[in-house]
């Protein structure tokens, strides 16, 4: 059996041997050009991809800093045009989520993520959010900056 993969290899190789250089070049730009239009058509489609997505927290950091450090990026889930995606993840034109912390020393009734998220994400639709049931606490003091 594993003197089969090189003769079948070679017979396989055989019909691109001894032709000239033009030859080889047409043959490298026919897979160039084959290998970008497969790429641009699987761009048309919708697909799912998980993004690190870039967080702003705003809060009254003069009387109350956060518990723990807060994330400044935030993996989300989610679903949208390939070329959408794909801006997404290279962050062209990303626009930060601005999540505002109001309830100090409380957790919020529901995931204060969410809602802004889902505005700055646009026409990319958000379709999971692993950190959804995470609460982000408050609490009084000095200011957040000596929290590392």
């Amino acid at each position: 059996m594993a003197a089969l993969a090189p003769r079948l290899l070679a017979r396989l190789l055989r019909p691109l041997a001894g032709h000239q250089s033009s030859f080889y070049q047409a043959v490298l730009a026919c897979f160039v050009i084959a290998s970008t239009l497969w790429m641009l058509r699987a761009l048309n489609g919708s697909h799912v991809a998980a993004l690190d997505y870039p967080v702003v927290w705003r809060y009254n950091a003069q009387r109350y800093h956060p518990a723990r450090a807060l994330p400044t990026t935030v993996r989300v889930e989610v679903r949208g045009n390939g070329w959408r995606l794909l801006s997404r993840a290279l962050h062209f034109h990303v626009p930060p989520a601005e999540v505002r912390l109001r309830l100090a020393g409380t957790p919020p009734p529901r995931s204060p993520l969410r809602p802004p998220l889902r505005r700055a994400l646009g026409t990319v639709r958000l379709v999971s959010l692993p950190t959804d049931s995470a609460t982000f606490y408050l609490v009084p003091g000095a200011d957040s900056t000596r929290i590392k």
